[in-house]
Order: structure tokens, then C-alpha cells, then sequence
């Protein structure tokens, strides 16, 4: 979604010129998602790592990940959030977490507000998608990163699986292996692992969102979660698939 000013106010324009509010994100992929635990562990096993004591989660939305970061009883997680629904709902999931603290805010005013010295790791999960200036995204983890840290970096992958659904929850793009590398080397980043992902899952979109229009709902993805996820992580371990959904990759900051 892009960022536009009206009348002092921030706005965003999404893929299809649509404006909505800075805050007004309703997180319908984060709700389709909330059932998709073995995917999550399966993300947080690759990250796992490159996680240092001091973390900083950029757009936790409801804290899926947020919850398995703090299973790992990191010194302190930084948790940020800008929509107002999703900031509320994860507020409340992290309540009683001593070492975490929720911001309601973008990267940029974080970093502008916050003196944290630099992080360990810089985690992001599905978010740079929505970001139409991703470049500069990026170079915003760099500066949150104290020298040598991680960033731990989960996005879409291959834009041939681009469908009406990806538009409507606000992807302004999936990414080529290629598409990532050059953007974290052109933001300063020094790539260590670079990888496509869920090959399974690849499949499943390209039938489910592509072919027949339909979007992700909580049973569909739970029902993948059970049967196919236990297949996918387990070959994740042992094989590099050409193409898959999801892109992963560990930048570090030299």
C-alpha cells in the first residue's frame, strides 16, 4: 500500500487505487493464517539460528510469530504494529510478557522515537509485500541492526502466482530469488541464505487462488496445516526445491 498525505493525514493507496487509512488494516490473510501453527514453527525452526537476545519484529500483526520468539525467552522483542486492530489484538496476546514490548507504529517512526541501540535480529514475516517502497523498507532494518546482526526475511514468492486475492489483501508484488538478493545487496546487506519454500504450497495456490478465484479462509489453511505441513517441513530440512510459495532469506549487516 502506498503512503500518501491528505490534509496532514496519512493515507494508503493499495494495488487496485483504493485509499485506506494508515490504521485501517484488517489483517484478513493474518486471520486465514491464525490456524497455521506447524507453518509458523517451520519458519521460526529456519530462523532460529540467527536470533539474538534483543529482537525487533517488524509488523507483528496479531503475534503469531511474536509468541515463538518469546518461546526462545529472548532478553527483549520489540514488536511493531501499525494498524489499530491488529496492534490491540497483539497488545492483548503479549499482555503479561515482561521482555516484550508492543509499539503501535511503522519502522520509520520506531526508529525516529526509539534509541535501541541496535538490535540483534530484525524478523519479517509477509509484510515487505505490502510495502511499496521495499528498497527503502529494507534499508530501514539495516539501521535497526547493530553491526553483524541478522535480518530473517519470509515473503511471497514468484509472481506468476500473483492473484486477485494477493491484490486484495494489498501485495503490491511476489519475489524472484534474483528480486531479493539484488535488493539486499543494493540496501547494504551481506545475503547468507537465500531459499523458495513450501513447493507443495506452490501448487496448492496456483489451483486455489489462481485457477479457481477463491481466497484463504482458516479451514482451508488449517486443514493444509495438518495434513501437508508435517511433508513440507520435514523435506524443507533435507531439500533446496527450485521454486516454491514462499521465499526465506538471512541477510547479515557486515
Amino acid at each position: 500500500m502506498k503512503q500518501r498525505e491528505s490534509g496532514g493525514s496519512r493515507t494508503w493507496e493499495t494495488p487496485d487505487g483504493t485509499a485506506a487509512g494508515i490504521h485501517d488494516y484488517p489483517g484478513r490473510d493474518l486471520e486465514a493464517m491464525s490456524s497455521a501453527v506447524r507453518y509458523h514453527r517451520d519458519i521460526l525452526r529456519i530462523f532460529s539460528p540467527y536470533l539474538g537476545d534483543r529482537i525487533l519484529e517488524v509488523g507483528a500483526g496479531s503475534g503469531n510469530i511474536s509468541e515463538l520468539i518469546l518461546e526462545r525467552q529472548p532478553s527483549h522483542l520489540y514488536a511493531l504494529e501499525p494498524s489499530d486492530g491488529m496492534y490491540e489484538l497483539l497488545r492483548e496476546r503479549l499482555r503479561g510478557s515482561l521482555n516484550a514490548t508492543v509499539h503501535h507504529s511503522l519502522l520509520s517512526d520506531f526508529l525516529e522515537a526509539e534509541n535501541t541501540a541496535g538490535v540483534d535480529s530484525v524478523v519479517s514475516v509477509n509484510v515487505l509485500e505490502h510495502v511499496q517502497d521495499d528498497v527503502g523498507e529494507l534499508a530501514r532494518m539495516r539501521t535497526a541492526l547493530r553491526p553483524g546482526g541478522y535480518l530473517c526475511l519470509w515473503v511471497p514468492a514468484l509472481p506468476a502466482l500473483t492473484s486477485r486475492f494477493d491484490r486484495s489483501l494489498g501485495h503490491f508484488r511476489r519475489y524472484r530469488k534474483r528480486d531479493v538478493l539484488q535488493k539486499l545487496e543494493r540496501t547494504g546487506f551481506a545475503p547468507v541464505r537465500l531459499a523458495y519454500r513450501d513447493i507443495i504450497g506452490m501448487l496448492a495456490w496456483f489451483v486455489v487462488c489462481r485457477l479457481l478465484r477463491q481466497e484463504l479462509s482458516p479451514g482451508k489453511v488449517g486443514l493444509y496445516d495438518r495434513l501437508v505441513m508435517p511433508v513440507t517441513g520435514v523435506c524443507g530440512r533435507w531439500l533446496n526445491p527450485p521454486l516454491g510459495k514462499n521465499l526465506m532469506a538471512i541477510a547479515r549487516r557486515p
